[in-house]
């Protein structure tokens, strides 16, 4: 099991703010019991170079992340959350993920606190406009580091 930083948890903060605390699969309203909606990567997190990224996570909820096979589970309908990742983000992006996940992301424990501290402002920020009322899908960058090499790998598509 890969360990659990704070830069995962504000990140899985995110990633379930941005649904509206709601499952990106089934639909089902998780805004009063938080804890069953989880963070489910579509690659898993131990690849550190998509281990933050917002295109490789999901807000769903336990029955959904267990059937689609993310989290301590394994297994799962691989196949099936490829189909729900195409229909949220785009093969595209898919490929980019899975084309990022092979780099090396040099020194991430150096990065921790400050992708914890970076996904800290961006939760801040979204809870603040779910307070003013916003209810809809709230897309959110991800750390620049991860922009960067992002973009060496768009340019490869290209």
């Amino acid at each position: 099991m890969v360990k659990r930083t704070p830069a995962d948890s504000y990140f899985s903060k995110c990633v379930r703010a941005r649904a509206n605390w709601t499952c990106e699969y089934c639909g089902i309203d998780l805004t009063n019991d938080r804890g069953r909606l989880h963070c489910s990567h579509f690659i898993s997190r131990s690849y550190h170079a998509t281990r933050y990224h917002p295109l490789n996570a999901f807000a769903h909820c336990s029955g959904c992340h267990q059937k689609l096979g993310g989290g301590r589970w394994g297994g799962g309908n691989v196949a099936e959350f490829a189909a729900h990742y195409d229909d949220v983000y785009g093969s595209e992006n898919r490929e980019l993920m899975r084309a990022l996940s092979k780099l090396t992301f040099l020194k991430h424990k150096h990065h921790v606190k400050p992708i914890a501290d970076h996904y800290r402002l961006i939760y801040r920020d979204m809870e603040q406009r779910r307070r003013d009322g916003e209810d809809c899908r709230i897309e959110f960058d991800e750390y620049p580091e991860l922009t960067t090499m992002s973009n060496k790998i768009s340019f490869e598509f290209d």
